[in-house]
């Protein structure tokens, strides 16, 4: 476009201009589109409040020329001496070709210069003058150079939606071989473009229907979407490329040729994993939740009926124990509900903070004697610096958080648990860790482990009552203090749950960190 519009304005003896797209001429939709050529872009507002003043070009009069004010010439940036000496007209030249108007060239030049189009523009009204037949050229140039820009810009908005796509793309010839593969399929399958470009594509994704039987070319769905046959959302298993399994959602579509014929097919790949896994949350959520009920309600419900029992006489003891089983119970049951609504409070982001300055040290030497006043055999050590700054943050809240931890340590440890305390400091924040020598937690869990619902699948962790919502409350209620949470463990050899709290004063740098 700036070399059209440059050659067009040498070629009519022009210094400087601009060419203004017409809106209507190549997109109704799209603000109006400048070229300039030697001219500045804050000097072409002035220009076209000049031009749109004077008489505007049209097909009758394709070209308007105007002597422009010297003080305007000068403003738009021609040399002083230039405007005094020779005089600068401001010349509107209307571009249109067979389809309509195109948009029009705006240019200066002296006043003492003529081009040659104009010298014979007159000479001959039957025939086609030379000025008009170079218009019909530069339009005609023009209009094929902005449909090459739309192309290059629509072509970049479609590479665009194929690069940032989170759904995986494939492309495949009629042959069945991979054209295109987009970062989402890089990052679902494990494989780089540049290692399956060219390759068949069921050879590459293995897909299976979900019996776990092999797709073969007969079931293949692109030859189906070829075949004209509706592909949408059709549920299979494909395989990464370490072999790892997993469920996808993928719907094929063909792209044809002029006479019908299909020339590509697309794969759209959904990954189902995630509404896989919120199925099973779903599914644990009622499993556990049930068994989490029936339990303390049928202890309840049986020892209620053994002290209604009016054939029965039980000694005060007897009575004692079977009430404090009750009210046991009773407890665990409201400490479920609670949690329940807590994690519903949660997802609502209705989590309300008080903050305020908090003693971390003595709160952690509270909650320490409470555990060892109801809890025999455990064995707590501390390791807390001197002058422990304070912290920022909600006491009811960390209390959870630290109640939770601590009664996690003393489930899931042996039957004399080692509970070690330990708190660091750095320059921005103090770090609690509460480390226990029970059962560990393996690799893969880790990461799953502050998930609603979830639990560690161990056998003692499957015998533990418990729901799952312990850790992802702390999770919650540590994140919106605006710290950390995380997990450092080893299978059978322990855990070390951390988290950490803003200070209310920042350390004074420098400062070492531990």
């Amino acid at each position: 476009m700036t070399v059209l519009v440059g050659s067009a304005i040498q070629l009519l003896r022009g210094e400087s201009g601009v060419f203004v797209v017409s809106n209507e001429a190549f997109d109704p939709q799209s603000s109006t589109e400048y070229t300039l050529y030697h001219l500045n872009k804050a000097a072409v507002p002035l220009l076209l409040a000049y031009v749109q003043e004077s008489m505007q070009p049209n097909t009758l009069h394709p070209l308007v020329v105007e002597t422009m004010p010297p003080d305007l010439a000068t403003q738009l940036g021609l040399a002083e001496d230039v405007v005094e000496g020779q005089g600068v007209e401001c010349c509107s030249l209307a571009l249109y070709d067979e389809a309509g108007p195109l948009g029009t060239l705006y240019f200066l030049r002296l006043a003492t210069l003529r081009s040659c189009f104009e010298r014979n523009s007159d000479e001959d009204r039957t025939e086609p003058s030379t000025l008009h037949l170079f218009v019909l050229q530069l339009a005609a140039s023009l209009r094929f150079a902005l449909h090459s820009q739309s192309l290059l810009k629509e072509q970049g908005r479609l590479a665009a939606i194929f690069q940032y796509s989170t759904e995986g793309i494939l492309t495949v010839d009629n042959a069945l071989r991979i054209i295109d593969f987009n970062p989402a399929m890089e990052r679902l399958t494990g494989w780089r473009e540049n290692e399956v470009l060219g390759q068949f594509y069921i050879k590459v994704l293995r897909p299976k229907d979900r019996q776990g039987n092999d797709l073969g070319l007969q079931d293949s769905v692109i030859l189906q979407a070829f075949a004209g046959q509706e592909v949408v959302n059709r549920e299979m298993i494909i395989s990464a490329r370490d072999g790892q399994r997993f469920a996808v959602a993928v719907t094929a579509s063909c792209v044809r040729s002029a006479r019908g014929e299909p020339m590509n097919g697309i794969l759209n790949v959904h990954d189902l994993t995630r509404e896989h896994q919120q199925e099973e949350q779903r599914s644990t959520f009622i499993s556990v939740i049930s068994h989490e009920l029936q339990t303390p309600i049928a202890i309840i419900k049986g020892y209620a009926s053994t002290l209604a029992r009016t054939d029965a006489r039980f000694d005060s003891r007897t009575i004692r124990s079977r009430l404090i089983a009750i009210e046991e119970e009773a407890d665990r049951l409201n400490k479920l509900v609670g949690n329940l609504l807590y994690a519903s409070r949660i997802q609502a982001n209705g989590l309300q903070m008080d903050i305020i300055t908090l003693d971390l040290e003595n709160l952690i030497r509270s909650m320490v004697r409470r555990l060892q006043a109801r809890t025999s055999g455990v064995q707590i050590s501390l390791s807390i610096p001197p002058h422990l700054p304070a912290v920022m943050a909600d006491r009811e809240r960390i209390e959870e958080v630290l109640q939770n931890l601590l009664d996690n340590a003393v489930k899931y440890s042996p039957r004399h648990p080692e509970i070690t305390i330990t708190c660091y400091v750095t320059g921005e924040e103090v770090i609690v860790s509460v480390r226990d020598a029970g059962m560990g937690i393996a690799l893969r869990e880790q990461e799953q482990i502050f998930d609603r619902f979830h639990r560690v699948g161990e056998p003692l962790s499957q015998s533990t009552p418990g729901a799952g919502l312990g850790l992802y409350i702390c999770k919650a209620i540590i994140e919106a203090h605006g710290g950390r949470i995380w997990v450092e463990s080893t299978l059978r050899q322990g855990s070390t749950f951390s988290f950490s709290l803003p200070r209310e004063e920042k350390a004074p740098l420098p400062m070492v960190v531990f």
